[in-house]
């Protein structure tokens, strides 16, 4: 019995003392962080502080694949924080995509459309853009509008081009009436595991200057 008390107060000493050095160890005598615990948890809630900023050693965010939370490893989890997607669409007309419906979840991820490319359904890059749609100025194109967007619950794709239709220059395929272009979509699709709040677009404007003195608000959360 008085062993027993021995080692219960030389427990709470050691507890004492790290928590005096402002870290706390349990089942460790050298506690790294504030609360480090050398082992399983169980709890009915958990509170993070600013998950954007990871501050831990190592910098690593969290990940959930089994019932409990973890440090992610991309060697071993089936799912991640972000997956890549390629997405490739046939049979696309002169005048682009309008509105693409992936139906990923607007709510559970965010989706990055990081890059993409046009080519003919034959897999060559023969095309090129026709102002107005009317052989005139073609020397001029119009402004790429290829982005992903949210659309009732759900990420949508747009490619297209303003004031331009895409057409095919290889002969002897008729360039003006040729709709069967691919495009291919590069996307990042994040989840949304941990997360405070959405954050809202921001919208600056530089008034003609090169936005080396511009100052916006950090974005709330981060």
């Amino acid at each position: 019995m008085k062993r027993k008390i021995y080692i219960t107060i030389i427990m709470c000493l050691g507890l004492l003392m790290n928590a005096q050095q402002g870290k706390v160890g349990i089942n460790t005598t050298n506690p790294t962080e504030t609360l480090d615990v050398n082992g399983k948890t169980y709890t009915n809630s958990l509170y993070l502080r600013n998950p954007g900023e990871p501050t831990m050693s190592g910098g690593s965010f969290l990940a959930t694949s089994e019932n409990a939370l973890q440090l992610y490893d991309p060697a071993l989890e089936s799912s991640g924080l972000f997956n890549y997607l390629k997405l490739t669409l046939t049979g696309v007309p002169g005048t682009g995509i309008a509105d693409y419906d992936t139906k990923i979840d607007a709510n559970n991820f965010l989706v990055v459309l990081h890059n993409y490319s046009f080519k003919l359904n034959d897999g060559t890059t023969s095309v090129m853009l026709d102002y107005g749609d009317n052989g005139i100025n073609d020397n001029r194109q119009g402004s790429p509008d290829v982005v992903a967007f949210k659309s009732n619950g759900t990420w949508h794709i747009k490619a297209q081009f303003t004031d331009s239709r895409i057409i095919a220059t290889n002969s002897p395929i008729p360039s003006r009436t040729y709709n069967n272009f691919t495009v291919d979509l590069y996307l990042m699709a994040y989840k949304r595991l941990i997360e405070k709040q959405n954050i809202s677009d921001i919208n600056a404007d530089l008034g003609g200057n090169d936005g080396s003195t511009q100052t916006i608000n950090k974005p709330s959360g981060f």
